[in-house]
């Protein structure tokens, strides 16, 4: 792969590390998250990082399609769609991760475990998200 679109690969190398940490936590009933605050960090740290890293990617996408500068980073994951790197309609599915990301991020006192466990639940989108880069990824090297 060339030197561009190595960014990319280590962010979602990256991502499906976090991806795999978090895959067995889904099979853990909610009772679960409800007692052990630790549970709880391991899922909201590594749905953080995997969430960034779907909006780093995003970002470096964009800037090598020369594409205009997102206002926001849910923006930045719709914008896939209209390049036409994600289908548009996964693409506005996924983006409300990072308004999630956001939530984790900035306002830790106020994270909803619901919505927690409810990301650990939609795992696919993410898995999703790391097969449709790595395609795009393939096509890019195909062409030059």
């Amino acid at each position: 792969m060339s030197v561009e679109f190595s960014g990319i690969e280590r962010r979602l190398d990256e991502l499906s590390e976090r991806l795999a940490r978090l895959t067995p936590l889904r099979e853990r009933p909610r009772s679960d998250f409800d007692v052990d605050p630790y549970l709880r960090d391991i899922a909201e740290r590594n749905l953080e990082v995997a969430a960034q890293r779907c909006i780093d990617i995003c970002h470096r996408i964009i800037a090598l399609e020369g594409a205009r500068k997102p206002r926001d980073y849910r923006e930045a994951i719709v914008r896939m769609g209209e390049l036409g790197v994600l289908p548009p309609e996964f693409a506005a599915n996924l983006a409300p991760i990072a308004g999630f990301r956001n939530i984790l991020i900035h306002e830790y006192l106020l994270i909803d475990r619901d919505e927690v466990y409810r990301n650990l639940a939609n795992l696919d989108n993410l898995e999703r998200f790391v097969t449709l880069i790595r395609n795009w990824l393939r096509r890019q090297g195909e062409k030059g």
